[in-house]
């Protein structure tokens, strides 16, 4: 599927002007439409307050600010914006169901990893883990630490057989079209079991190359290095600018269950992650 409706989370923390930067590039590199959604909470917020006209106008200000800055990086690029102010929240919950509402119109969504030393509590912490498993979407997780100057061009996969990994695997092809390397590793992989159990790490890395990208596929067992810390390894040692991963977990009453090796890369990830569900 071609990118051609990217969706950008937009806020006031000096991490956003990194993820613009990809998300803008990324949408002229596919000829795509870039949309941005400047959606924040009011950390300050108490409820209904006497003084809720003047929040919202800060809030409305605050958005035409940051979208007068962005919109000239976008004209330079020659990339057609679309900025979009989401009302002020009452709440946290309140906020990350507008953001999800605005992704279902979105080929994929870029949104900055949580960064716990500089939170105002005006992002709530677990909103890439929302977005992942409630929009629907790829969703690529920008780090809050380090400086990317491409994405996808030395791309690694984590392939497990199922759902999560090929939808991610797919998802992240229009990523990879231009990619100089693309490594799909597979991490215990059992090769003696009889019983049917999916498409290979070869057979995946195969389907990559039937679309034109140059890849290569390698298998390795953990021997006491849990999985999480071995990609984490892999992606140093290929010195990569993207991981592409399947998310396992699931979301019920309002509360977050994600596989380990998911959460170890949310919480220790060190290169953009495509995160499909």
């Amino acid at each position: 599927m071609a990118l051609k409706d990217i969706l950008v989370h937009i806020d006031d923390t000096p991490q956003c002007d990194k993820r613009v930067k990809i998300a803008i590039q990324l949408a002229k590199q596919n000829k795509a439409g870039l949309t941005a959604l400047f959606a924040r909470a009011d950390p300050g917020l108490k409820g209904f307050e006497p003084n809720m006209a003047k929040r919202h106008q800060a809030h409305e200000a605050l958005s035409e600010q940051i979208h007068g800055k962005y919109a000239k990086l976008a004209e330079k690029a020659g990339v057609e914006l679309v900025w979009i102010t989401a009302k002020l929240p009452s709440n946290l919950e309140q906020l990350m169901n507008q953001v999800i509402q605005q992704t279902q119109q979105a080929d994929m969504i870029i949104v900055g990893q949580y960064d716990e030393k500089s939170a105002s509590g005006s992002i709530p912490e677990e909103m890439p883990e929302h977005l992942v498993l409630e929009s629907g979407r790829p969703v690529l997780v920008i780090p809050y630490a380090g400086d990317f100057k491409t994405v996808g061009k030395k791309a690694v996969v984590a392939w497990t057989p199922g759902r999560e990994s090929v939808r991610a695997l797919n998802d992240a092809i229009p990523l990879m079209t231009e990619a100089k390397k693309v490594k799909v590793i597979a991490i215990n992989q059992k090769k003696k079991d009889k019983r049917p159990s999916g498409v290979t790490v070869d057979q995946a890395a195969a389907h990559l190359a039937r679309h034109g990208i140059k890849v290569e596929s390698d298998q390795f067992s953990t021997r006491g290095v849990d999985e999480g810390n071995l990609i984490l390894n892999c992606l140093s040692d290929e010195r990569a600018d993207l991981l592409v991963m399947g998310a396992y977990g699931h979301h019920r009453l309002r509360q977050l269950i994600l596989g380990g090796v998911t959460q170890k890369i949310f919480e220790h990830m060190t290169t953009p992650v495509l995160m499909s569900h």
